[in-house]
């Protein structure tokens, strides 16, 4: 699958610590997209765990429908992937 830009919404304790609501990024895979937001956000360099899984403190959901437990997944054209906090309130 190609790369593609993709519009990324933060929520809660990851809007606090990427400084911003919204931005895009290109990767075919949502391990490619979470690495674009730490290069592009750096308060969420906690966002991905060091073996390369998305960190236990935060939650990604393709166009609010489908939570994503596997960041090796690709995800259809035109899609928004929406990152928020795992706590209580996102």
């Amino acid at each position: 699958m190609s790369e593609r830009g993709v519009t990324i919404e933060l929520f809660g304790l990851a809007r606090q610590r990427g400084g911003r609501a919204e931005l895009t990024a290109r990767g075919a895979t949502v391990a490619e997209l979470l690495g674009s937001v730490v290069r592009m956000c750096p308060g969420l360099n906690d966002l991905v765990a060091p073996d390369g899984t998305l960190a236990r403190h935060y939650l990604v959901c393709i166009d609010g429908e489908r939570f994503i437990d596997d960041p090796s997944e690709s995800f259809p054209a035109g899609s928004r992937l929406l990152i928020l906090g795992a706590d209580p309130g996102g």
